[in-house]
């Protein structure tokens, strides 16, 4: 594992690589356990799942103490290979399903994850504020900025200002034109990381002051 991750993120200290090790094989436990990802899915953990995940380090350094929170975790991803990567930040895990929340849960203590909290409640549910909000493909943009609208706090920088990290196919062009709002920034997760698997996917960046203008579909405006 830590050579396919070695050769994509070669920044990545050794300490946090074997804590990202760590994590897989906890996760394919759990994954034997409950459906965390297909099977199939899991021949190709590491590239489809933790190095899509750890993209994100290649575009946007969270500064320390920040809260990011990850909606619609599932088995911690993303928000579990940033956590270790970005151990001085604080990483809400939310997801709705106990037993994936369980899973993560554990997953936390099993590595040693200080700065990561589980949540097991519907992100719509949630009253916190955080300065990140990620998720990874968890469903549409016009759904997912409907459920967390409300719960981005202001600032940030010029560079990473408080908003949205969405991982996102080229749908996300549709879905914006939907909303009516322009990202601050679409990152094309292929020119950072070559390999085949990652064509056409995306992390597309919403400042809070974007998601709070967004044009919400009726059905999803709370």
């Amino acid at each position: 594992m830590d050579s396919l991750l070695e050769k994509h993120f070669p920044e990545i200290a050794p300490a946090r690589l074997e804590k990202l090790n760590q994590l897989e094989t906890a996760f394919r436990e759990w994954n034997e356990r409950i459906n965390l990802v297909s099977r199939k899915d899991m021949e190709a953990f590491v590239l489809h799942h933790l190095v899509h995940s750890l993209a994100l380090t290649k575009f946007v350094q969270f500064r320390d103490s920040c809260r990011i929170l990850d909606v619609g975790t599932g088995g911690g991803l993303p928000g579990l290979p940033l956590a270790i990567c970005y151990p001085k930040a604080n990483v809400f895990l939310c997801d709705s399903i106990t037993k994936k929340a369980k899973a993560v849960q554990d997953m936390v203590d099993t590595i040693g994850l200080g700065n990561a909290t589980v949540i097991n409640k519907r992100a719509e549910k949630l009253e916190s504020k955080w300065d990140y909000i990620i998720g990874r493909a968890v469903t549409s943009l016009p759904r997912f900025i409907g459920w967390i609208q409300d719960n981005i706090r202001a600032g940030g920088d010029a560079a990473i200002p408080n908003g949205v990290l969405y991982w996102k196919g080229s749908l996300y062009k549709e879905e914006l034109a939907l909303l009516e709002i322009e990202p601050h920034a679409v990152y094309s997760i292929e020119e950072q990381i070559p390999d085949p698997y990652f064509s056409e996917k995306y992390i597309v960046h919403l400042t809070r002051e974007q998601v709070m203008k967004a044009k919400l579909p009726e059905e999803e405006a709370s």
